[in-house]
């Protein structure tokens, strides 16, 4: 077994140490590979959401309100020529489901200005949690709200909000 006999070798140890120490202090900062891998869903999953309520968004200003079956909103979603599709803003608009489960996103009409969209959440979120939506989903929900628990969340989709 080896044990320092130089000064230098005492140094080396304790770098060593410090080295360790800050591995493991980090780890238990931010929680380790699951809870990182956790954070990265919900941003995927939040992404998502943000993005289906833009697509929820387009319905409501090129075809009218949502119906209570969301299965003709999807489908006119997924129809390059709609006018949901066509409606300023939307070319690009697209449904999605939760990328983490592949369910469908919960989704509720309240009525003709607002839905309720809801998803299944692994982590709590604070005001600072996943900002970094693609286009401009995140314009029509409050993406800032936070999430005091992991869980069944819902946002909030402005049907109504305009970018022009």
């Amino acid at each position: 077994m080896w044990t320092p006999r130089e000064s230098g070798d005492w140094l080396a140890v304790a770098l060593v140490g410090v080295a360790v120490a800050a591995i493991v202090a980090g780890l238990a900062i931010i929680g380790g590979p699951e809870q990182a891998r956790e954070v990265q869903q919900d941003e995927a999953r939040l992404q998502a959401l943000a993005e289906t309520a833009l697509a929820l968004n387009c319905y409501r200003r090129g075809t009218g309100p949502l119906p209570d079956d969301m299965q003709s909103v999807r489908s006119a979603i997924g129809d390059s020529g709609s006018a949901a599709r066509l409606a300023t803003g939307c070319r690009n608009a697209r449904w999605r489901d939760d990328p983490i489960s592949g369910e469908a996103f919960e989704i509720v009409r309240v009525d003709d200005l607002q839905a309720q969209i809801c998803a299944v959440f692994a982590r709590s979120g604070s005001r600072d949690y996943g900002r970094s939506y693609v286009e401009m989903g995140d314009y029509y929900i409050d993406s800032a709200t936070p999430r005091p628990e992991a869980g069944r969340s819902c946002y909030t989709v402005n049907l109504v909000a305009s970018l022009g």
